[in-house]
């Protein structure tokens, strides 16, 4: 006997996992809590296997139920593609699309796959700068929709991550307790830098500008070489890197990842593009995940 799957319970399934709890994934999907407890128990029966166990606090999936989950996606991708393109398909207007770099290459990249199967009519462009530029090309209509860090704006916010901000260096270097730090950070205006600066001033820590660019890579590059010391994310890590416990007491404030939207009326295929962007930017991370 064929037997189908239910979507709603695979919408459900991916929610949970993206978020890590039960009841963050039912307000995610629209349901009661007690409704999507239910689902991942029929899914269990469904399939024969537990999908879900909990650990500590946090739900997350069984062995079987990981592997699982990236055919559930795959299954959800291709319903969502069939759907928009019967509902978007005939959108043809440019999608202008803003990220910060912290985004990260392999978000954007998942990102970009879904828009582009779910709006193949539509051009898109992407501008990846600082989130102060995208908020002035929001307000001059020369982006649509953009990603970017929290930041003082009148514009329409959703918030989308927040992840804390840590010090990063490279595993090798080791910093003098009595010399300035050496700081490797953005130009200016940039978050991470004011929180640097802020940080080791109400330390009384000293520091120095050792190297500065406008580009993440360029950025990250100095710190691997061990000229100094950054903030980020820490999805900025990369085995040559580790957090920085020599400057423990210069506490960080958290980083807050936001979508910002512009002023007046904008495309109902925006809609979709939103709920790319959030799935896509929440399935990074899931501890710090908003609630």
């Amino acid at each position: 006997m064929i037997r189908n799957l239910d979507l709603d319970l695979l919408r459900s399934f991916a929610a949970v996992a993206d978020l890590g709890s039960i009841s963050a994934a039912a307000r995610k999907v629209g349901r009661s809590q007690s409704a999507v407890s239910l689902q991942m128990d029929r899914l269990a029966e469904s399939l024969g296997f537990q999908v879900l166990e909990r650990r500590g606090r946090a739900v997350s999936p069984t062995p079987r139920g990981g592997a699982f989950l990236e055919d559930a996606r795959r299954l959800l991708d291709l319903n969502d593609r069939v759907l928009t393109q019967h509902v978007h398909g005939a959108f043809a207007q440019p999608l202008r699309l803003g990220f910060v770099q912290d985004v990260g290459e392999d978000v954007m990249k998942r990102i970009l796959y879904r828009l582009a199967a779910s709006f193949p009519q539509a051009p898109i462009t992407v501008r990846v700068c600082t989130t102060v530029t995208m908020l002035d090309k929001l307000k001059a209509e020369d982006l649509d929709i953009a990603v970017g860090l929290r930041n003082e704006s009148d514009l329409p916010t959703t918030l989308l991550l927040r992840e804390p901000m840590v010090w990063i260096a490279a595993r090798h270097l080791r910093l003098d307790r009595e010399a300035p730090v050496p700081l490797v950070l953005f130009e200016n205006p940039c978050i991470c830098r004011s929180a640097a600066i802020s940080a080791l001033n109400a330390a009384g820590r000293a520091f120095r500008i050792a190297f500065t660019s406008p580009s993440l890579p360029g950025l990250m590059a100095a710190v691997g070489a061990g000229i100094g010391v950054t903030v980020r994310s820490p999805r900025a890590l990369r085995p040559d890197l580790a957090v920085v416990a020599d400057l423990d007491r210069a506490s960080l404030p958290d980083m807050e990842f936001v979508l910002y939207g512009r002023p007046g009326s904008r495309p109902p295929a925006l809609a979709k593009v939103e709920e790319i962007l959030l799935e896509e930017l929440r399935r990074e991370h899931p501890l710090y995940a908003v609630a």
